[in-house]
């Protein structure tokens, strides 16, 4: 590691929670602002704060997304999308299935319990 890398390792984790939470995936801000330093990790990668992305890529001089980060949902479920009423009965088919499965394990092992 060299001085740079420790310096900024030090600006960066200084900006950091200090919560050690690991939603970033590095189980620590210490280990977490190493990566960044080295360019191992994504300056935005913190989740308890996303915005402190934007201090962190200066301290690194990458280039920031200029998009902010709002609330986006992924997946927006479609109103004009319904499950055909043969996908239902097929699913109703399987769930009477797996259900009789569970009851046979179960009185299996009512049986092996009377053995004992």
């Amino acid at each position: 590691m060299t001085v740079n890398s420790r310096k900024k390792t030090r600006e960066i984790y200084e900006l950091l929670p200090k919560l050690d939470c690991g939603s970033c995936g590095f189980g620590s801000c210490g280990k977490f602002a190493r990566a960044v330093a080295e360019g191992r990790a994504s300056p935005f990668s913190c989740q308890q704060n996303p915005e402190l992305g934007y201090a962190i890529a200066r301290i690194v001089e990458s280039e920031a997304p200029t998009y902010g980060y709002s609330y986006q949902p992924s997946l927006v479920p479609s109103r004009e999308v319904t499950p055909s009423p043969g996908t239902l009965t097929a699913l109703r088919e399987e769930v009477r299935g797996l259900s009789q499965g569970v009851d046979d394990i179960l009185a299996r092992i009512e049986h092996l319990k009377q053995r004992r």
